[in-house]
């Protein structure tokens, strides 16, 4: 729900959030959230490795051994995730499969690569305030070679060992400067985060986001929705999934994006992961992702 989203999530993927775009974000997350300190799940990278960002929902429920994000507002949460819920299943859902009916899976991955290379600032950024000036450089080096190549429509640099992607936000940042979550906040549409992560989510859509500095309204949000639709097989195919296999899917996702987010934190910080009892196989994902 990056998440979907980020996050969204995508993660997750940095997203956006601005006023006159809030409601036509990244759903779910791409991106949005902050580490905070938590006992990691799986093995860090070592530096150098390649860092994608990738979904929350990648993360097995069963198998999270991070320390939760406080719900502190469970109840509004959850009335927020039953809405968030009915709006993929309703309006999210038809739009993504009729998108991924007229459009060629190599355009989709074009786009995404698209709008993934216009998140720059944010990662970089969230680097700079993270203090590290080095994977800095690095996202400025693949900014710069995806954008001479293909204009960000082919991740070209990841052909190169030295700019593997370091993800970063203003979450992160936050994070790494001390400041706790707040509580766990699930976001209308745009899906889970917390208190830190929202506020870094709407401080990077305002000020860092390209799409938000376009003049006419049209094109800004008719960017963000394409961005969305375009997002939106591949994450609900893996929200299908994650629901499928959870006696609580709202739990399921709370656990995933706080897992998800300190593993973010632990890997910035060169932690290692506390190894965990192995998952158990996941549901097949639907053949048709936007069913």
């Amino acid at each position: 729900m990056k998440t979907f989203c980020s996050a969204c999530i995508r993660p997750v993927r940095s997203g956006r959030c601005s006023p006159t775009g809030i409601l036509l974000l990244a759903l779910l997350g791409t991106g949005s959230g902050l580490a905070q300190s938590a006992t990691p799940v799986t093995s860090a990278p070592a530096p150098g490795a390649a860092t994608q960002a990738a979904s929350i929902y990648d993360e097995e429920p069963a198998t999270l051994a991070a320390h939760p994000i406080p719900d502190k507002i469970e109840g509004f949460n959850r009335g927020v995730f039953k809405f968030n819920d009915g709006f993929y299943r309703i309006v999210l859902r038809p739009l993504a499969k009729g998108y991924t009916a007229v459009t060629p899976r190599i355009v989709r991955r074009g786009l995404g690569n698209f709008f993934h290379n216009l998140e720059f600032p944010t990662r970089f950024t969230g680097n700079v305030l993270e203090g590290h000036l080095g994977g800095a450089g690095v996202e400025f080096g693949r900014f710069f070679v995806n954008t001479v190549s293909s204009l960000g429509f082919v991740a070209t640099a990841d052909q190169y060992p030295d700019l593997q992607e370091r993800p970063s936000d203003l979450g992160l940042a936050f994070g790494r400067w001390g400041i706790g979550h707040g509580s766990y906040l699930v976001i209308p549409l745009l899906g889970p985060s917390s208190i830190r992560d929202g506020i870094g989510l709407g401080l990077a859509g305002w000020f860092l986001d390209p799409i938000h500095y376009l003049r006419h309204w049209e094109y800004r949000y008719g960017a963000s929705a394409l961005e969305i639709v375009n997002e939106s097989p591949d994450q609900l195919r893996a929200y299908d999934q994650l629901q499928a296999a959870a006696v609580d899917p709202y739990v399921a996702l709370r656990d995933a994006y706080a897992s998800d987010r300190a593993n973010h934190g632990a890997n910035e910080l060169g932690g290692t992961m506390a190894p965990v009892r192995p998952a158990p196989p996941a549901s097949p994902a639907p053949a048709d992702p936007a069913r």
